[in-house]
């Protein structure tokens, strides 16, 4: 009994509380009218699909029906303020989920939402009301944050905060988010407002009692109605029948799973309408696609009624258990949900309209349909008694059917008011009332829902979850498809295109109408596309003549052909039916959208689809394909096309200057928008700095494939989201899955005193960083974009808030923005508005570093004259600064006090302190120094013309309390000329550079506000830019200082002009520095007949337009040779070899006639159809013009200058021609032309270029080697330069050498070459040679003391290099390798050949047999290997060379550039035994008959020089070509020049003449392959000066061309990662060029020789230069002696 009296309690607190999971309706009480006294009651509604607005629905009116579907709230979470609190501000932000049903407290925070929508009840940010402080209440459809959680209030003084909701209680509800009630607001809208609205909970089902009742019929529950237990189902005829909704049918087969068959049960009452449908309880019947009611007519007949009509008369029905009247029992109000009477599947109910007490009932006929025959139908009809099987089971319908089934509703009922309104606009005009019911912004919302409905699954979903949305996405296609609703969007999209355009659209819609055409248009495309995507029957009903030509059609419309592309593509794809109709028009017309598109991925997609169905070729489609497309549109065959970049920079430059006032710690933050994948690859972008020196992304202009971004060079710096990017290679520093995504905010900082630019993602430091680049120049923020991508600055301040702050000591990068200088975001480069044939020239780059530069005084002596006024002039200067101060309020004191205005220093100048007294003195005495450096001349006028000294006679309200009082001269009667008021100006701005100077040697920079603590004034700025206050100021005290000096009797005469007329010819050269320059095609150049163009001027800036020759060089701005021709508005000048005045200046709006005759010969130019004249009257700008060539159009463009070209396309477009042109029988340029004309422009990118044998500055000849010389080029210069002024020509090697992919270890490299070495060695022995080891030591015992040695040394190099980070390599000095090769260099040994793989004894074996060798001393190698030295030692003796006593060892030496040479020089030696060896690499030979001579000279064994042959490894790669090159400053002696030699070498090569020198040549036979390391030598011959030669090597990317060569200018970073503590892990320095100073390398290494005479004389200089290419190594040598110079080519 206690647990049933416990069950019943919990039952009535079911329905007497509110409990999480209740169903609920908010109603309350509103007027009729403004002034009525009426009052209806209106319900809260939402749709949620298509339209997020709340509204408010009638419960009041008798006749139609409320929808209580769209009014019905779930309470789906219930939390007190405090847990909603600590919900939001949590990290995760996950929803808390609750167990059980919860009761509802006053004071809680609740969660509402939607039933039909399942949408959230939410405050929104906008607001559509009349009251400007409410915001508009909607659905949105996830609950973030606090906007959809409203408190709950009660409204009555009965009810107090923390008891309980009870059912029937009226409440206030209060958003959280905005604290604003909810409100109703004018019409049927709902807002939330600070006005109260008062809203009853009405019960509409309780969750807890429908959880545990889920197999009972409940009100608003989505059934199908089953005639007995048979499997005919009570529905409505197809849509589009003649009795769609005139009659109801009983039906049989697919229809029990259509829609149409879908009814929603209804209780006629309001409270408890989701309540248990019990029996004899009055009910309706909705058809939820239709939205109609089963009802009857006036004569009984069955029908469906609209809801207007559906009164409770006709449409009110019982639910009976039989038709027995006895059986029959009178409906119970029962409290609450009421009893639970009917089970699904199991009841069989009666249906008896109320009003006539009629049974439901049917009736069989018989009728012919096509293809079928007759068939026998049931009709629904009312009848008195009925038939016996008159009873009808419930079947509940599935949620997602029910939800299809109310989409399906919504849009028929939008698209037919749509499509009625389109016609309607169409006959009568947008002011005809069904226009004016339509909301475009719903059909958009609408639209854009039901594309997402249809959305297929994510690529990256589970299998299983996958396949069920894809099963459920094929039961909405065939819902909608069963119901028309394919037909009807087809229907809309007719009828909307019967607007041809959005101009046509606006002529009668209006215009703000039009705004939505394109939106609509595409959206009809891509839904339809959504509803038949993977749906083969829905593909199908494409798959027809007519469909195809429709869909084909469709395709010419510019605006909707991307819709119709998905379209075609979804029916090519899942309809193999539609391949076999495919025309060869319909190819056509795809393929054209190329033309239009350009390479759009959507266009190739459909042209593919087209070659196959279901895996088989479709031949026919591809022949027609390649006869239509291949021919002329090669470029789709490439598949290494990248996507195109565009980069955008804010107006704002930073920089680092010495003196300037620039602050130098940056910061700014970007914010990604939007990212969307378009093309195969990932979207681009990038974020970080750039440099003005440099950046600039030619479309199309990388030294690669594609467009320049950010990092593409080594002028930017950029971040991608995974890794760091410059010079075109990537460092990953993130997880290379984490790209960028919408949301994201990326941080940059730059720090110009490191230097170092650093990022964060989202406000956590990127592991990874750049120092050390180059600062020449001005660095900005940059952002590189692909399509699809967008992005937002945000600079700090009012120019975006930043997000994340910026770093300590660091600004945002906005406050580097000048006083009233308006920021704008700008293109890194673009050519203006090409399709409307505007063009630009470069972007102007306005240097933002304030550097003072004050007048120079340091060397100015003041005459004695004049420098006995200075100590007056300091004294009226103080009495006129104590005058001011008494002014402002400031009195006499002992001690100073800023706030009680007491200063010491108002007293008489003899009384100062002596610091105050000698800083007036400096400041007159700088004065003086000042007026005579500006170049005035200061005299002392005559005694009648000096004016009479008068003083100020201040009230005694100035007297204090010392006595004193200021006496200042009386100034007013001295009345400056304007050529003093020139003077005051410029002292006025000389001070304020006197004072900015002094502040920045302070450590002062600028900002936007004082800031003493940091050192920041806004002051610090140019002065032209200086606010208006301070510059009065300065001018007065300027004024001042000059009146006084005139009335002391000193004249100030101002400098003459001794210029010139050198303005003119400064400001061309200023206008010269930044232009671009573009030209016509040349393949358009006129060899004949009279031509004309015009030239709109746009901005009047510096310009220059007119005709060149094809001939004309690129770089050449136009006019300045005799190619060219041009004319210049800006100066009034002719231009062609020089310059004459010619014509008038431009304005903006002016247009230039350009005119060329070539039968006459002659060029001219006119100014708004009147033709300009030079000073002499003549009309001809240009005579006698050489037309033995062809002449193109050609303009120039000057920074941020725009002009509209016009060549004549369309006639009647031409300004001016029937004025000048046409009447003089020119003809437009581009007459009878339909395409627009190609245009060039100029891009200054200095490259290497082939030297020619006829080149007019050096000539270049080959060198063929000797027995004991390799092959060499000598390079001559024929210009020749002095020490002032030096003549530097850049020379490549045209002999690249890439690195390998992956740099293998150091150890491996040398193991590698150790290998090499001991067999070369093992041939040498066989032939005689001794080794140095003693008979009973073994060969193993060499093995391991090599292995152990190499082992050793590299691990320290290793570990030094991660030490240091970079790597950093040093030699010791001369004299320890000298004492350390004394022990290992040999001398005379050599190399035979003959060997063979006969002999079985190893290498230790051999080395006992030929123990002995001639000279007395160890093999080198042997001697490296088993000497007893330290570790140290032995590592470094595998790196030394020999010293300048020795000869060269017998090492490997390989010329494969040049096998030929090698041939020749194998020819002349000795044949020798081949050896079957694979360790025999080399032949060698010696002369055998050395002259005496040769022999006995030691002096020349001395001077041979060797090359190292083994040096340092590193462990990075590179992917680029490395190029050898030189730097060279030829001398005025022609005696000898510097010789290139190449080779590819482990090994020493000897360049002397000594008989005993051996030379090493490559067998051209012989396999390589584990050869990496090359080399090449530059000989700078004795008498030459190598102060001026550069040695070394340069990448692919090195474009760098000045009159002077300085290693510091060589673009440089260095690349840092971090590890997980953001502790330094790695650094990779990155740059283009790796080059030596041949002065700097003699002065530390080279030898200078004795001669007889003791003069001390050069011996020449070979520099040799290495790369190993399995390590990235690169190295040189000074007269074969190795130096410490050395660089790593750097890692990817």
């Amino acid at each position: 009994m206690a647990d049933a009296a416990e069950s019943g309690k919990s039952e009535q607190d079911d329905v007497s509380f509110l409990r999480t999971d209740d169903n609920i309706c908010l109603t309350c009480v509103t007027p009729t009218s403004k002034d009525s006294q009426n009052v209806e009651r209106v319900c809260l509604g939402a749709e949620g699909f298509g339209n997020r607005m709340c509204y408010l629905e009638n419960l009041s009116s008798k006749h139609v029906p409320p929808d209580l579907s769209m009014c019905m709230f779930v309470l789906e979470q219930a939390l007190s303020v405090r847990a909603l609190q600590e919900m939001v501000t949590s990290t995760s932000q996950d929803m808390a989920t609750q167990s059980g049903h919860r009761t509802l407290l006053y004071g809680h925070a609740v969660l509402l939402k939607h039933a039909n929508s399942s949408m959230y009840l939410s405050c929104l940010s906008t607001s559509s009301s009349n009251d400007k402080l409410a915001f508009d209440v909607g659905l949105t459809e996830t609950p973030q944050g606090e906007s959809c959680w409203w408190t709950i209030h009660p409204a009555s003084k009965q009810r107090s905060e923390g008891e309980k909701v009870r059912v029937g209680d009226d409440l206030i509800l209060v958003s959280v988010a905005s604290e604003r009630y909810l409100h109703i607001g004018s019409g049927q809208s709902v807002i939330a407002s600070f006005q109260q609205t008062l809203w009853t909970v009405a019960p509409v089902c309780s969750g807890a009692i429908r959880q545990k009742s889920l197999g009972f019929v409940f009100g608003g529950d989505v059934l199908r109605l089953f005639h007995g237990h048979m499997d005919e189902c009570l529905t409505i005829p197809p849509a589009g029948s003649e009795n769609e909704f005139s009659a109801v049918m009983y039906e049989v087969g697919a229809v029990c799973t259509h829609a149409r068959s879908l009814w929603r049960l209804e209780h006629i009452r309001t409270k408890w309408a989701g309540g248990f449908m019990g029996w004899a309880h009055p009910c309706r019947f909705r058809h939820v696609t239709s939205g109609r009611y089963l009802g009857l007519t006036a004569d009984n007949q069955v029908t469906m009624l609209h809801r207007d009509d559906a009164s409770d008369e006709t449409t009110a029905f019982f639910l009976r258990q039989s038709k027995d009247d006895r059986k029959h029992s009178e409906a119970r109000e029962d409290e609450g949900m009421g009893t639970a009477d009917i089970k699904y599947g199991d009841s069989i109910v009666f249906l008896q309209h109320c009003q006539t007490g009629l049974w439901l009932s049917y009736q069989t006929f018989e009728t012919k349909k096509k293809g079928v025959g007759r068939v026998e139908e049931k009709k629904a009809v009312m009848l008195v008694e009925g038939h016996m099987d008159d009873g009808l089971s419930f079947v509940r319908a599935q949620e997602e059917e029910s939800r299809s089934a109310r989409v399906i509703r919504k849009c028929q009922s939008l698209f037919h008011r749509f499509i009625k309104a389109l016609d309607a606009l169409k006959t009568e005009g947008r002011s005809n009332p069904s226009w004016q019911r339509v909301n475009l912004s719903e059909v958009i919302k609408c639209l854009e829902d039901l594309i997402e409905y249809f959305a297929q699954p994510q690529e990256n979903e589970e299998h299983e979850e996958k396949q069920l949305k894809l099963k459920a996405l094929r039961n909405r296609q065939d819902l909608f498809q069963e119901e028309g609703m394919i037909a009807l969007i087809l229907s809309t999209i007719d009828n909307f295109s019967r607007f041809h355009s959005r101009r046509h659209f606006a002529n009668y819609a209006g215009e703000e109408a039009a705004n939505t055409y394109e939106d609509i248009s595409g959206y009809l495309y891509l839904l339809l596309a959504a509803m038949i995507r993977g749906n083969r029957a829905n593909c199908a009903q494409f798959a027809d003549c007519n469909r195809l030509d429709w869909l084909v059609n469709r395709l010419e419309s510019q605006q909707s052909s991307q819709g119709v592309l998905e379209v075609l593509h979804c029916v090519l794809i899942d309809s193999p039916e539609a391949l076999n109709m495919i025309k060869e028009q319909h190819i056509r017309t795809i393929i054209s959208l190329i033309d239009k598109h350009g390479r759009d991925p959507k266009v190739l997609n459909v042209l593919c689809s087209l070659c196959v169905g279901n895996g088989v070729a479709v031949r026919s489609n591809q022949n027609l394909i390649c006869d239509n497309l291949l021919p002329t549109r090669d470029l789709l065959l490439q598949s290494q096309l990248v996507d195109h970049v565009s980069s955008m920079h804010p107006n704002v430059y930073v920089g680092l200057q010495e003196g300037s006032a620039m602050y130098k710690k940056w910061y700014f933050e970007i914010a990604v928008e939007y990212v969307e994948t378009v093309t195969h690859l990932h979207p681009h972008i990038r974020v970080g700095w750039a440099n003005t020196t440099g950046f600039c992304p030619f479309p199309a202009g990388g030294d690669r494939y594609g467009a320049n971004g950010v990092g593409d060079d080594l002028y930017s710096y950029g971040f991608d989201g995974g890794s760091l990017w410059t010079a075109g290679k990537p460092k990953t520093v993130r997880l290379t899955s984490q790209y960028l995504v919408k949301g994201d905010i990326i941080g940059c900082a730059l720090d110009l005193t490191i230097p170092k630019i650093s990022f964060t993602v989202n406000g956590v430091r990127v592991k990874g960083f750049f120092k050390d680049f180059n600062l020449e120049g001005l660095f900005y923020p940059v952002v590189s974009l692909s399509a699809k991508v967008s992005c937002r600055f945000m600079l700090g301040g009012e120019h975006g808030r930043l997000k994340h702050g910026p770093p300590e000591d660091h600004a945002p990068i906005s406050e580097a923005l000048l006083p009233r200088e308006k920021l704008k975001i700008q293109p890194s480069f673009h050519f203006g508005n090409i399709p409307k044939g505007v063009l630009c020239g470069p972007s102007e780059i306005q240097s933002y570093t304030f550097v003072p530069n004050p007048v120079d005084t340091s060397q100015i002596q003041l005459p004695t004259y004049i420098e006995n006024v200075r100590d007056r002039l300091a004294e009226n200067i103080h009495e006129l600064w104590a005058m001011g101060k008494i002014e402002q309020g400031w009195i006499s004191g002992e001690m100073r006090d800023d706030q009680r205005k007491i200063h010491p220093c108002l007293t008489t100048f003899e009384r100062l302190p002596a610091a105050e007294r000698k800083y007036d003195i400096t400041l007159a005495y700088e004065t003086l120094r000042t007026l005579l450096a500006l170049g005035y001349h200061i005299t002392i006028a005559s005694p009648d013309q000096i004016p009479r000294l008068k003083t100020l006679k201040l009230p005694n309200n100035y007297l204090q309390s010392s006595g004193y009082k200021p006496t200042p001269l009386d100034l007013s009667g001295i009345v400056l000329d304007d050529r003093m008021h020139d003077l005051v100006e410029l002292l006025a701005e000389n001070t304020h550079n006197v004072w900015a100077r002094d502040r920045i040697k302070q450590g002062w920079t600028y900002g936007l506000a004082e800031d003493s603590k940091n050192r920041r004034s806004p002051h610090l700025i140019p002065y032209a830019k200086v606010d208006e206050a301070i510059k009065r100021a300065n001018r007065e005290t300027a004024s001042e200082t000059v009146r006084t000096l005139i009335a002391y009797g000193y004249n100030l005469e101002p400098p003459t002009n001794e210029g010139g007329e050198g303005g003119l010819a400064n400001e061309m050269t200023t206008k010269k520095q930044a232009t671009r320059t573009y030209r016509g095609q040349l393949t358009y150049a006129v060899t004949s007949g009279k031509w004309y163009y015009e030239f709109e001027v746009i901005t009047p800036g510096y310009m220059r337009v007119g005709w060149t020759k094809v001939s004309c060089k690129p770089d050449a701005e136009i006019g300045e040779d005799d190619k060219s021709y041009a004319f210049d508005g800006y100066m009034a000048r002719k231009w062609h070899n020089g310059s004459e005045a010619y014509g008038k200046t431009w304005q903006a709006g002016d247009v230039i006639g350009c005119m060329l005759d070539i039968p006459d010969r002659t060029i001219s130019f006119s100014l708004n159809g009147e033709a300009m004249m030079d000073p002499m009257g003549q009309e001809i700008a240009f005579k006698d013009i050489d037309v033995s060539e062809g002449y193109v159009p050609v303009f120039t463009l000057g920074q941020s200058q725009q002009a509209k070209l016009n060549f004549g396309q369309d006639v009647n477009s031409l300004k001016y021609f029937t004025c000048c042109g046409l009447q003089e029988g020119y003809e437009p340029f581009c007459v009878n032309m339909t395409k627009q004309m190609t245009l060039w422009y100029s891009q200054d990118n200095p490259i290497f270029m082939p030297v020619p044998k006829d080149h007019h500055r050096i000539g270049v000849s080959r060198m063929p080697g000797g027995s004991n010389t390799p092959p060499c080029l000598k390079v001559v210069s024929k210009n020749y330069g002095t020490l002032e002024k030096v003549q530097l020509e850049f020379i490549k090697l045209n002999l690249p050498i890439k690195c390998h992919d992956e740099f293998r270890p150091r150890i491996e490299a040398k193991m590698n070459f150790e290998n090499l070495r001991r067999g070369q060695m093992d041939i040498s022995e066989e032939q005689g040679l001794t080794n140095g080891y003693k008979d009973g030591e073994s060969a193993h015992k060499v093995i391991a003391d090599s292995l152990r040695r190499l082992l050793y040394s590299s691990s320290r190099e290793n570990s030094l290099d991660k030490r240091n980070g970079l790597k950093n390599y040093s030699s010791e000095s001369d004299d320890r390798r000298q004492s350390k090769m004394s022990e290992s260099a040999s001398s005379g040994t050599e190399l035979q050949r003959g060997y063979t793989e006969d002999y079985s004894i190893d290498a230790g074996e051999r080395r006992k047999v030929f123990g002995g060798s001639r000279g007395g001393k160890p093999h080198s190698l042997d001697s490296s290997l088993g000497s007893p030295v330290s570790d140290m030692e032995l590592e470094d003796s595998m790196l030394t060379v020999p010293t300048s006593k020795e000869k060269s060892s017998s090492k490997f030496s390989l010329l494969e550039n040049f096998q030929d040479a090698s041939r020749q020089i194998s020819s002349l030696e000795k044949p020798t035994k081949r050896s079957k060896s694979p360790f025999s690499l080399f032949k060698k030979s010696r002369s055998r008959d050395p002259s005496p001579s040769e022999r006995g000279d030691k002096k020349k064994d001395k001077k041979s020089r060797t090359l190292p042959s083994k040096v340092g490894r590193g462990d990075s790669m590179d992917d680029s070509l490395v190029t050898p090159s030189i730097n060279i400053q030829e001398h005025r002696d022609d005696a000898g020049y510097p010789g290139l030699s190449l080779q590819k070498s482990f090994s020493e090569v000897s360049y002397g003449s000594d008989a005993d020198s051996q030379s090493e040549v490559m067998d051209p036979d012989i396999n390589v392959s584990e050869v990496f390391d090359y080399y090449y030598g530059v000989r700078v011959f004795p008498g030459q000066d190598p102060s001026h030669v550069w040695v070394g090597w340069v990448t692919s990317g090195y474009h760098f061309h000045q009159k002077e060569f300085q290693m510091k200018k060589v673009r440089n970073v260095v690349v840092c990662t971090l590890d997980a503590d953001y502790h330094l892990k790695t650094s990779v320095s990155r740059k283009n060029c790796y080059m030596v100073s041949a002065g700097d390398l003699q002065q530390r290494y080279g030898q200078q020789e004795q001669t007889a005479g003791l003069r001390r004389v050069s011996p020449g200089l070979l520099i040799g230069s290495f790369i190993d290419a399995s390590t990235g190594l690169l190295s040189f040598t000074v007269n074969g002696k190795e130096v410490a110079n050395k660089f790593q080519v750097c890692d990817i």
